[in-house]
């Protein structure tokens, strides 16, 4: 049929940029499967796309190498393996980077979205110095130490430099055994040149990241946070009081605090943590002084218990206070933030108080 010869030419056409459309469907496609991070069911999901990546790239690596062969009845399946493999690794990074955007600030994503874009931008221009299996390879080791970054973590039930070392350590040892695999048919130069290499040059890019507390402190995760005059808990829901007129709807609480004589600044974080999960939180008050800038003024403890599907709840109040700008932070114990917000404070010569406002989590 006419439409039909007209298609595969269009697709011909743009082959090129088969690899990038599959990458982009592997994002959409995980967007809606993806749940909370310590389900089961998803590390099960990532560990099997995992698998399958390693296995695609090293028959690859032999094809090319001449040191296997494909049988006549998968000649067709197998010219589609590359769109396949960028599939699944799209899917992969789709999960870790949703997750550590959900971890951190936005700056921490954008420099995760940076590294991955760069390798991204890298595969598809595929510089003639830069060996095809090198960047795949790259992208693979990428996926591999952020999956042991979650899951190390998880069951462990803690974060933290040892916690991080072990999932490096983790990451590169099953490395080691992939790469022992591959040696009956690959020769040794190509073996540290397009496969080890790559994953060096990551786990100390990544390590490099985690060292400057840029990476995000996953599997930790802000579900809200918000800024309130009033707080009370009851039948172990939370009620929080805000006077913020509706106009200002982008405001989480009163960002913009109207403060009265005897009123207190109540900041509100929810943060959700794996099962059986602990870690001290700290909550820290910022005052932006004109002449010095950002200076610190309190550091509340906050002690998160993994488990609950909304996440921890908790709340630090704030009655030495001036007006101006503020901004609260909430931090691991090693100073990573999970999430901020920020608080303008100004004085209200009204007599009598706006109506309070009421939401419950």
């Amino acid at each position: 049929m006419k439409w039909i010869d007209e298609f595969k030419q269009t697709l011909h056409k743009y082959k090129k940029w088969e690899p990038a459309v599959f990458f982009v469907a592997g994002f959409t496609f995980d967007a809606f499967l993806l749940h909370r991070i310590d389900d089961p069911l998803m590390l099960a999901h990532q560990a099997v796309y995992l698998t399958i990546a390693a296995f695609l790239i090293a028959w690859d690596h032999f094809f090319e190498a001449g040191r296997a062969t494909i049988p006549a009845k998968l000649t067709k399946i197998w010219s589609y393996r590359e769109g396949f493999l960028h599939f699944i690794l799209g899917t992969l990074l789709n999960v870790y980077t949703i997750f550590y955007f959900k971890s951190g600030t936005i700056l921490n994503s954008v420099v995760f979205l940076a590294l991955l874009g760069g390798l991204l931008f890298l595969n598809e221009v595929r510089p003639t110095k830069i060996p095809k299996h090198a960047l795949r390879n790259a992208l693979f080791g990428l996926c591999l130490i952020s999956y042991m970054n979650i899951i190390v973590p998880i069951v462990v039930g803690a974060i933290g430099v040892i916690v991080f070392s072990v999932a490096i350590a983790a990451a590169s040892l099953i490395h080691v055994g992939y790469t022992g695999l591959l040696k009956s048919r690959l020769d040794s130069q190509t073996i540290w040149r397009e496969i080890r290499l790559p994953f060096v040059g990551i786990a100390v890019l990544y390590s490099s990241l985690y060292f400057l507390k840029i990476l995000p402190p996953v599997p930790l995760s802000m579900k809200h946070i918000g800024i309130y005059h009033e707080i009370t808990k009851a039948e172990g829901t939370y009620r929080l009081g805000y006077t913020r007129p509706l106009w200002r709807f982008w405001e989480s609480g009163d960002q913009t605090f109207e403060a009265r004589p005897g009123d207190k600044i109540h900041c509100f974080v929810q943060v959700f943590s794996p099962t059986n999960f602990r870690e001290q939180l700290f909550v820290r008050w910022q005052y932006k002084d004109e002449r010095t800038g950002w200076t610190n003024s309190d550091a509340i403890p906050l002690s998160v218990v993994g488990g609950r599907a909304e996440g921890f709840r908790g709340f630090t109040v704030k009655e030495n206070y001036q007006p101006g700008d503020w901004r609260v932070r909430v931090e691991t114990s090693d100073g990573r933030e999970v999430g901020r917000i920020g608080v303008r404070v100004i004085t209200s010569h009204d007599a009598a108080p706006p109506e309070m406002i009421y939401e419950h989590r």
